[in-house]
């Protein structure tokens, strides 16, 4: 202990954002479980969304104003010239006594970047990445949990610039990709985007995902280290879905583990023993997903050699052009898109023939679609005209587009229609069957 101090040896760890908290957690947490000393956290700056995941997580917290008297204070250095995990303690005065880096190739760079790192950085491993590679066999649980469906791709987000989710969900098809934050908390109100809830694990959404799109890091280095491939952040100011069709997967050289030698140290600058218990890894807990399901959608229709083909993506605010088909599901809470829809749809209701009957007298949209329990649907178009699908795998809303489009460019006909619809890269015949009037 050190000589004079009144009190058990004491250590602040600084979360400064939710993308730092997880792997903080995962540094401290063997020190945290040494009786002999006390580890308290706190948000920098009173950050509320820092502040909500620290109670969610029931760690033990002091405010950001009386965070001082603390003989250790830990924290993330994330300015990106490191690219794996970097931990950086500064003692009761704010003076650097240490840096912790992942691996050996990432000193050099700590060291010129980091502000009093030469001479004292060393090498702590990185206890996220073993963790990472403890539930790497669970990845198709993962993706079940999360709602991803087969056949379906799931790109995961580790970007800090707040528009990176709208601009990606925006550019990739939702019948073709998924798209997960790996911020937990991060965005949860985004409706189409796979949200980790705070206390839940965000390496769930890294190990489920085929592609990552993040800014330089750990998260990138982890993905690497996965095979998973791997994008810049850049690319969300272009075409995304080109750049996710071009990425390619490669294994990069990972992290050591070493999760016992960040504990050593911060147990020798506090003057106590090397502990003899062992190191264990922090839990891995429960995945909760926080998701908000897609409700409204912008479609686009194109029509080629007969094949129509449908491709949509959730609706972001501001992000329609004139040429977009707005569909909207009837429980959506906002009431000017469901005014603003082309399209009305419901999923489920057990009399989808009187649904969309009510749905077209009663609003401004053209089209109302509705789908029965066991799959039959009814589709009424704004003049009265009504058509019914036999159960059909493609969702509702696709379904419900190709037949706005074929009333839209032709006349309604007293005929059965029948309509090649292109999903992704599936291809299927659709017959409509008209509904004589009562």
């Amino acid at each position: 202990m050190i000589m004079g101090r009144p009190h058990a040896p004491s250590v602040l760890v600084a979360v400064g954002g939710l993308a730092e908290f997880g792997r903080l957690r995962d540094v401290v947490f063997a020190v945290g479980a040494d009786a002999d000393v006390t580890v308290r956290w706190s948000a920098v700056g009173g950050a509320p969304a820092v502040e909500q995941a620290l109670r969610a997580a029931g760690v033990a917290t002091v405010p950001w104003s009386r965070a001082d008297g603390f003989d250790l204070v830990l924290a993330c250095h994330t300015t990106g010239e490191v690219p794996g995990l970097v931990v950086t303690i500064t003692d009761a005065d704010d003076i650097p006594v240490a840096v912790g880096v992942s691996t050996e190739d990432d000193r050099a760079a700590a060291e010129a970047s980091i502000p009093g790192a030469a001479g004292r950085t060393f090498v702590m491993g990185d206890p996220t990445w073993a963790r990472v590679l403890a539930v790497a066999d669970r990845r198709a649980e993962f993706r079940q949990v999360l709602g991803v469906p087969d056949n379906v791709a799931l790109v995961a987000l580790g970007c800090a610039r707040p528009d990176a989710v709208a601009l990606v969900l925006s550019r990739l098809p939702y019948d073709e990709y998924r798209v997960a934050t790996l911020v937990p908390g991060g965005d949860v109100g985004v409706g189409g985007l796979i949200a980790v809830s705070p206390e839940s694990d965000w390496i769930a959404a890294l190990v489920a995902a085929d592609v990552v799109i993040g800014d330089p890091g750990p998260v990138l280095r982890y993905a690497r280290g996965l095979g998973r491939a791997v994008l810049p952040s850049t690319v969300v100011d272009g075409d995304v879905r080109a750049a996710v069709l071009a990425a390619e997967s490669t294994v990069e050289s990972a992290p050591a583990v070493s999760p016992g030698s960040a504990r050593d140290r911060i147990r020798g600058l506090l003057d106590l023993p090397v502990a003899t218990s062992p190191v264990a890894l922090r839990p891995f807990g429960p995945l909760l997903s926080v998701a908000r399901p897609a409700t409204a959608f912008l479609l686009s229709t194109v029509e080629s050699s007969g094949v129509i083909s449908v491709t949509r993506v959730p609706h972001a605010p501001g992000r329609r052009t004139h040429d977009d088909i707005l569909v909207v599901d009837q429980s959506d809470p906002d009431p000017a898109l469901l005014a603003n829809a082309e399209i009305v749809t419901h999923p489920r209701t057990d009399s989808p023939a009187a649904w969309v009957e009510s749905t077209i007298t009663q609003s401004h949209s053209a089209l109302a679609a509705a789908r029965s329990p066991e799959g039959h649907a009814h589709y009424t178009w704004y003049t009265g005209e009504t058509w019914t699908t036999d159960p059909h795998p493609f969702p509702l809303v696709p379904i419900a587009a190709a037949l706005y489009h074929h009333l839209v460019e032709h006349d309604t006909t007293p005929h059965p229609i029948t309509l090649p619809l292109r999903l992704g890269p599936r291809v299927e015949q659709l017959t409509f069957t008209p509904v004589a009037p009562q």
